[in-house]
């Protein structure tokens, strides 16, 4: 009986230090896409626009989390971003360094390119003055905007991709009286995360043994 539970344990231990294996791949210092060219959206879209409230937060400084995708059809300069081409608009890149601050009240658009050699669990955190929206290939993942500063994972979110060229684009959102960006970006293999499950499977059996 010791003997069983001692085997549980330590493929219970070995699993863990699998599933606990994040791998870094986008931080403050990776270099991408830039796009500093946009303009202050809220004069292109108006004060009716919940994506660029007006300039100095003449129409409010709101905390709205999520926000829905933005209507993007009238931005200046952006060219087809979506689907990765950077032939059209004002990009500079792909080893441009972004900047964690920008001009205030002006939004600017950010793509940065990484490879999977295998499937895996993305988890993106972000800080931002004041707001973002984003996509991974071309498909919206999240949007919220806030009053104060960047802090670092002020707003977090996941998804699961395949191996290969993947792309991670942002719009950042700026209606007050000054900027700032943070972001950190870990993957994890998939094989780790199903071990994750299966460790509580182990500890459900060994539960179930002692009972």
């Amino acid at each position: 009986m010791r003997r069983i539970d001692q085997l549980v344990a330590g493929t219970a231990l070995t699993l863990f230090a699998s599933a606990a294996s994040a791998t870094i791949i986008i931080d403050n210092n990776t270099t991408g896409w830039y796009n500093d060219g946009l303009g202050d959206l809220a004069e292109t879209y108006g004060p009716l626009s919940s994506s660029f409230p007006g300039a100095g937060v003449s129409e409010g400084d709101p905390v709205v989390n999520p926000l829905p995708e933005p209507d993007l059809s009238l931005t200046p300069n952006l060219g087809n971003w979506l689907g990765a081409d950077f032939t059209a608009g004002t990009w500079s890149g792909p080893n441009t360094p972004i900047p964690g601050s920008w001009t205030v009240n002006d939004e600017t658009a950010i793509v940065y390119q990484f490879i999977l050699d295998k499937a895996a669990s993305i988890t993106v955190d972000i800080g931002v003055d004041n707001g973002i929206f984003a996509w991974i290939n071309g498909n919206f993942e999240f949007g919220a905007m806030a009053s104060g500063g960047s802090s670092p994972g002020e707003y977090s979110f996941g998804t699961v991709l395949g191996a290969g060229t993947h792309y991670l684009q942002l719009l950042r959102e700026d209606h007050g009286g000054s900027t700032g960006y943070d972001i950190m970006v870990t993957a994890v293999p998939e094989p780790a995360t199903l071990a994750l499950m299966g460790l509580g499977l182990l500890g459900m059996g060994m539960a179930r043994r002692k009972s």
